[in-house]
């Protein structure tokens, strides 16, 4: 199955999905609550949310979301975030 994800190059689309459903049980319901899109592209995990003092917060977790986000892939997907 492996083979046949990867001949197709799904494999990055995979990996979003896998990021981007696992984002609300990461970050638990205050932070999903107020997310308003999650993207991954070539590694970069682009998240927008509704409240700048929100904004600002995640963006002293950057390093933490990226290391459980990674862990609860399995492997390095996720290489920054950018929080809009």
């Amino acid at each position: 199955m492996d083979q046949l994800v990867d001949g197709y190059g799904l494999r990055e689309r995979m990996d979003e999905l896998d990021i981007t459903t696992g984002w609300d049980q990461t970050v638990g319901p205050m932070i999903a609550r107020h997310t308003k899109r999650v993207r991954l592209r070539k590694g970069r995990l682009s998240v927008k949310v509704d409240s700048a003092p929100l904004r600002h917060e995640l963006g002293f977790m950057r390093e933490a979301l990226i290391e459980v986000l990674n862990r609860r892939a399995g492997k390095r997907v996720v290489e920054e975030i950018v929080v809009e």
